[in-house]
Parts: structure tokens; C-alpha cells; sequence
């Protein structure tokens, strides 16, 4: 289920983000994170959502 949800949202994503939450980088963060987004063919915001999605989604409850 989870995944076609994933799937239905990327084909048809919502017009912008329910809750932005900012964030600080050291500038050696930034680097190899952008280097990171940049290797997999995406912005660093929309690669960031995902690795925070993905752990959220590997959480073991309590």
C-alpha cells in the first residue's frame, strides 16, 4: 500500500509542502549532501525529503 501511495504521489504531487521545517548544514554537509542529490539526479530539498521520509518509514515502534 505504502509503496502505490509513493508512486501515486510522485506522478501527481501536491502543490507544496504541508510543513517546511528549516534546517542547518555545516558546509561540509551541504557539499556531500548536494554532491549526493546531484549524483541521483535530484535537487537537494527533494533528496533530503526522502532520506527523512525513508527513515521514517524504517522506524521499528516501540
Amino acid at each position: 500500500m505504502r509503496e502505490h501511495l509513493r508512486r501515486e504521489l510522485a506522478q501527481q504531487p501536491t502543490p507544496g509542502p504541508a510543513h517546511r521545517i528549516p534546517i542547518r548544514l555545516s558546509n561540509d554537509e551541504y557539499t556531500r549532501a548536494n554532491a549526493a542529490a546531484r549524483a541521483s539526479g535530484q535537487n537537494l530539498e527533494t533528496w533530503i525529503h526522502e532520506r527523512i521520509t525513508d527513515a521514517l518509514d524504517t522506524e521499528q515502534p516501540e
